[in-house]
């Protein structure tokens, strides 16, 4: 009898030790990955490359976008998201990170961050991400649109630093501490001052809305690589979707930025974009995107570039047809400005510009 307790007791020890391995050590989950390419032919029939916004000035050329690769991982609490670009979309979302010669060829982190779920509710990000303003992202592949927005083009790509987010049922807060706008170090900057990050959003069944925030310092002009402009920079941003019907969805991004110059007020400056969108599908495989911007930089300052001083009425029209993870986007888009900002055929300035592209992405 004692032996038989003795070897019931031993085989409660061992399954409880068992039990207590697997408590202690549990798996790791497995590294989800993923990513996107984009390409395309665009044609001007001024014959000019006549881009003012991000990521399509060329002319009648075939251009490769960027290719992505991210890759995340969760355990416990903790987690991370890697997200690597390669190409000229990324080298050009990078402006101070590539010059002319290398922005085709450099391999660019886009985003990295770690996430702490403190509670159910309350999280901390710390890392580069992309900005929380504006209704557009630089995946080529999250939007309806190829071509980019103006509101896009001269807002911020992305901030590097730390911020805390809360969400409670359908609301969520966010605030953070960055470095300089667009600098994933301040030491690269030659700024120690810090940008402030906010958002307030209401997310619903058919809808969401967000107010967002962004103030700080030393952006340059997007697009070049320069040295830092003393400039201060506020923003305000509105960005509401909704969906109407199974078939049909609008979407509205409002923004307003002011600069302010440490040391000249005569290069104080603000502007203003107001865009619309609209997009209806007629079948799962087939949508019309439509957007519609006012662009206001007649009070911009000079280090907004070329359209400081004028504003500009734009419209885009694009077909999306998806073939599996393929997505073929033909798009017509006409643009129309008070000053002369554009080139004609002859290389004349002229108030408009007009072209047509086609462009291929693919999610995997």
């Amino acid at each position: 009898m004692k032996k038989v307790l003795h070897i019931f007791a031993a085989m409660l020890t061992s399954s409880f030790a068992f039990a207590q391995d697997d408590t202690e050590t549990p798996v790791s989950p497995a590294t989800t990955w993923g990513g996107s390419a984009d390409a395309y032919y665009k044609y001007d029939f001024s014959k000019q490359m006549n881009g003012l916004t991000s990521f399509t000035n060329s002319q009648d050329s075939f251009e490769l976008g960027m290719a992505s690769v991210q890759a995340s991982h969760t355990f416990g609490k903790a987690s991370v998201f890697v997200d690597l670009g390669f190409g000229k979309r990324a080298g050009e979302f990078s402006y101070n990170e590539t010059t002319d010669k290398d922005i085709y060829s450099k391999f660019l982190i886009k985003q990295l961050f770690f996430t702490y779920q403190i509670t159910e509710k309350f999280k901390v990000v710390a890392g580069s991400f992309g900005t929380h303003i504006g209704y557009e992202v630089l995946d080529a592949i999250g939007n309806k649109n190829y071509s980019m927005s103006y509101a896009f083009s001269y807002g911020p790509f992305f901030n590097t630093g730390v911020k805390a987010q809360y969400t409670s049922g359908k609301f969520t807060a966010m605030f953070g501490i960055t470095n300089p706008t667009d600098f994933k170090s301040a030491m690269d900057a030659g700024s120690s001052q810090k940008t402030y990050i906010g958002q307030v959003g209401y997310v619903g069944e058919t809808g969401s809305a967000y107010l967002n925030f962004t103030s700080g310092s030393t952006n340059p002009t997007p697009g070049t690589l320069v040295v830092p402009s003393n400039e201060n920079k506020s923003q305000i941003d509105f960005v509401a979707s909704k969906t109407i019907t199974d078939a049909f969805a609008l979407g509205f991004n409002a923004t307003y930025a002011k600069t302010k110059n440490d040391f000249d007020s005569t290069l104080d400056g603000e502007w203003f974009s107001l865009v619309g969108y609209a997009n209806y599908a007629f079948k799962p495989t087939l949508s019309l995107a439509y957007r519609m911007e006012y662009f206001d930089a007649k009070d911009a300052a000079a280090s907004l570039g070329t359209v400081a001083g004028t504003n500009v009425f734009a419209n885009t029209v694009s077909l999306n047809y998806k073939v599996g993870k393929l997505t073929i986007i033909p798009e017509f888009r006409y643009d129309a400005a008070s000053e002369d900002v554009f080139l004609d055929k002859d290389a004349n300035p002229t108030g408009g510009s007009f072209f047509g592209l086609i462009a291929t992405t693919y999610s995997f």
